[in-house]
């Protein structure tokens, strides 16, 4: 381990980092070879030709909509896991969950939740090659695994590995009038276009935690290196293999296809605190497991028609145990398949964009029993390490979610109409989504154990699934030590599905008009749906000023409603509950039903949450630099969260109050962000360097977390904060709110040695949290007073080196080694407790071996 630290640190610091030699690769993507177009006329690179990251305010974004990021920064950029989130880190309106990745949990492989401009994780809209991947079954639900009748879910309905990624798009302010359902933004992936030669590549990747350092707090190390469960993760591997081969055929068939498999195998204990059990188990495996298979077709005829398909299916599985459990294993299974068909026709000066979505996602649960069973210990059930022996897990539950979408963009080549141009769009959608809640089976918890000298019931029976003879080894709460047991009480989760049904349509249109130094483009978007009865009305508005004609000075601005997505979670919770059958039982053995329990949620139409927003942007072209800043104020409205409420139903269906989720959410966000990069990578002789440097400040203020908070007429409260009288309400978010960050990214190649070294340095304030100093008295009213808790700086470096062996007939294998954290910063997350307190991960490597032809 030190070897290998110092041996990097030394190579980093002697500067032996260089760059790969390669022939140009063909531009990744339409948009992203226009914008590239304007360097036509530099000089000719000496033998590759490096695509700078597009950054906001460049010309492939006239009113600074976002960031895109070619193929070949993809390729290069740091990896870790390989999801979207890690590639998204350079982007100055995006933060992220600050429990995502700690010391304690790097055995995980699931991707980041992200926030956009100050929105919510689950509001961002997700799309690939057109066809999108949100999951909207239940992403912002229980996290916990082991939930009886929840299953846990991401937001990214499939683990989409960057590796397969052409072109990766972020659209996060003055978003153009043909995306919708979202609050936050949008992530835009286009997979990888074949290139005209036949090629490909091997690749094998390993990540161990004995290569790794972890930060935890003294008071806790003994507990962590004792667990038991997922949350504390002492030992890990992670593996990943991929395959890739593309090409193109002599009448222009593109086809490009990948297949991958990224698995962590986490070791765990069976029983808590140390402790062994005499016949289970005492180390076990939970597993996390994406697969990755995808495809892509593309061709055209040269005369205006463009067709392209592509599917990609990509499960995650995961394996977990519950803790003190005998055969308490079960798996979650997670994503499906997302495929898309796309046929451009251009005649004339019309050009039609159709596009056929297709997804189907999974977020399921399969367990190794169906039922759950909690026994006092005894010579016979003895695996217990405490007074209780239990064994089962948690029952089969399948929840999917369908969506066949259907998109037409129909746009005209520019028209003069008097003194101005106009670029036209318009377009319209369909899709026809569903979602389904299904437990697979009846499923039994048995609970409370009770004395008995028999299993046979008064009805003649023998009861061989909830009552042994077998002595109890210690007398405790309604059992006697040396007598058998039953249990008095059984709850059936029966089988039973709900679904619902929602079918989606929008119209919008947008004129995209240029008055000399001017452009405005004014556009709406109208959207309405089945399951709500609501339709939406977004204007939008965008306009910048060219202020010296030559394009390097540019200002923007913009004025925008964006309505997002009511989920599915919000009908499937509703009488979920009623599927639960109470059942007790005496001496006689005999179980008798006492009740079905009554919903607790019920499902009420809801208002869309909208945002409204205001943007303001400067681009400026200055000695070979590209600036933008940008300002972006967001005003969300109508958001989702859940209140209690008493029932005045008296259908017996409800229970006497019920959890409904309403439109009383709101929250308010400014971000104001700055970027810088070189217009052109800088060249020494054949050392070439490429670089983007971003800095934000965000400041969100939000009544709640997530869908599930609950309302309480106390947000509504005055509160003092820091001294400052406000609402409850207006206290600023606790989660996705570093006020400050900034972030840097090169890549620098040394062309003669083939030697590649990739950097990433971000420094991330402190996040708020709060304490509560008590009560004082306003206006006649006890209020309480709060305090922030300003967790502090925290800043990293993420280094990656790659060399390169070239070998005959432009074959080459090559090997990276990637450590995150370099400086094994130990960079506090939270430290409410001296065993609770959480760190950031530590020094950590990856290391790939790769062959490419």
């Amino acid at each position: 381990m030190n070897r290998l630290t110092l041996a990097i640190g030394l190579a980093l610091s002697a500067g032996l980092l260089h760059a790969e030699e390669r022939s140009a690769a063909a531009s990744p993507s339409s948009a992203v070879a226009a914008d590239a177009s304007s360097a036509a006329s530099a000089p000719a690179p000496s033998i590759y030709t490096y695509d700078p990251l597009k950054v906001i305010g460049q010309r492939l974004f006239p009113y600074q909509e976002g960031m895109t990021m070619d193929r070949r920064y993809i390729e290069e950029q740091i990896r870790g896991n390989g999801d979207i989130g890690t590639l998204l880190r350079i982007n100055p309106s995006v933060q992220f969950d600050e429990t995502a990745a700690t010391s304690r949990n790097m055995g995980e492989i699931r991707p980041a939740d992200i926030s956009i401009n100050g929105g919510l994780y689950y509001q961002n809209a997700f799309v690939l090659d057109g066809a999108g991947f949100n999951n909207d079954t239940a992403p912002g639900g229980s996290t916990l695994a082991a939930s009886i009748i929840d299953v846990p879910s991401h937001t990214q309905g499939i683990a989409l590995d960057a590796s397969q990624i052409g072109t990766l798009t972020v659209y996060d302010s003055n978003v153009p009038a043909s995306y919708g359902g979202f609050n936050g933004g949008v992530v835009e992936a286009e997979s990888r276009r074949a290139r005209d030669a036949f090629s490909g590549s091997v690749v094998m990747r390993m990540q161990r935690s004995v290569w790794n350092e972890m930060h935890i707090a003294a008071p806790a190390l003994q507990n962590f290196e004792e667990s038991s469960t997922e949350s504390l993760q002492p030992r890990y591997d992670k593996y990943q293999l991929r395959a890739t081969l593309e090409g193109r055929t002599r009448n222009g068939l593109g086809l490009s296809g990948t297949v991958s498999r990224l698995r962590s195998v986490i070791p765990l204990r069976g029983y808590t605190s140390g402790r062994n059990s005499v016949s289970d188990e005492n180390e076990k495996e939970q597993v996390r497991e994406n697969t990755s298979a995808s495809l892509r077709a593309d061709w055209s005829d040269g005369e205006g028609l463009e067709v392209s398909a592509s599917v990609n299916y990509a499960p995650t599985d995961e394996r977990y145990f519950i803790a003190n459990a005998k055969n308490g294993y079960y798996d979650l299974e997670q994503g499906g398949p997302v495929a898309s068909l796309r046929v451009n026709y251009q005649r004339g000066d019309w050009t039609w964009r159709n596009t056929l979505s297709y997804s189907d996602l999974d977020s399921s649960r399969r367990s190794q029993t169906d039922y759950w069973k909690s026994w006092a210990r005894s010579s016979e059930m003895d695996w217990g390490v405490t007074t209780l022996s239990a064994e089962g897990s948690w029952g089969n539950i399948d929840q999917r979610n369908r969506n066949l979408g259907y998109k037409l963009v129909l746009e005209r080549e520019p028209v003069r109409l008097g003194s101005g141009e106009h670029r036209l769009q318009f377009g319209l959608e369909y899709r026809d989504r569903s979602a389904d809640y299904h437990r697979l089976n009846d499923h039994s918890s048995y609970l409370n154990p009770a004395a008995t000298r028999t299993c046979t019931a008064s009805d003649g029976t023998l009861d061989r699934d909830g009552c042994s003879l077998s002595p109890v080894e210690t007398t405790a709460s309604g059992v006697i030590k040396g007598r058998g047991q039953y249990f008095t009480r059984r709850n059936v989760y029966r089988e039973g599905a709900f679904s619902v049904d929602n079918r989606e349509w929008a119209l919008f249109a947008q004129d995209d008009i240029r008055l000399g130094r001017w452009s405005l483009r004014p556009g709406v978007r109208v959207d309405g749906d089945s399951l709500m009865g609501r339709t939406t009305v977004a204007p939008r508005l965008a306009t910048s000023w060219d202020v010296f004609g030559d394009r390097g000075t540019l200002l923007t601005a913009g004025v925008n409603r964006y309505y997002g997505r009511n989920l599915f979670a919000y009908k499937l919770r509703e009488g979920r509950e009623r599927l639960q059958l109470e059942q007790r039982r005496g001496a006689d053995l005999i179980w008798r039903d006492v009740r079905t329990s009554p919903a607790d949620y019920r499902f009420d139409r809801l208002r869309v949450p909208y945002s409204d927003e205001l943007a303001l942007g400067w681009n400026q072209r200055w000695a070979g630099l590209d600036l933008s800043l940008k300002y972006v104020r967001r005003e969300n409205r109508d958001e989702v969260l859940r209140e209690t409420i008493l029932n005045l139903d008296d259908s017996g269906f409800y229970d006497t109050r019920v959890n409904r989720y309403s439109n009383r959410g709101r929250s308010r966000s400014q971000t104001y962000t700055a970027s810088v990069s070189p217009s052109r990578p800088l060249r020494w002789g054949s050392v070439a360097t490429s670089a983007e440097a971003a800095f934000d400040y965000t400041d969100v203020r939000r009544n709640y977390n997530d869908y599930e908070t609950a309302y309480t007429e106390a947000l509504e409260d005055w509160v003092r904060y820091q001294g400052k009288l406000m609402r409850a309400n207006e206290l600023p978010a606790t989660s996705f709110n570093r006020p400050w960050s900034a972030r840097l990214a090169s890549q620098t190649r040394f062309e003669s040695i083939g030697l590649l070294w990739s950097n990433f340095l971000r420094y991330r304030s402190g996040y708020r949290g709060r304490q509560s100093l008590g009560r004082e008295v306003f206006e006649g009213k006890s209020i309480s007073v709060i305090d922030e808790v300003a967790y502090p700086d925290t800043w990293t470096w993420d280094s990656s080196v790659e060399w390169t062996l070239r070998l005959p007939h432009e074959q080459q294998a090559y090997a990276r080694v990637e450590a995150q954290n370099l400086t094994n910063r130990s960079n506090l997350i939270s430290s409410a407790t001296a065993t609770t307190t959480v760190y950031e991960p530590g020094r950590s490597y990856w290391l790939e071996l790769g062959y490419r032809f």
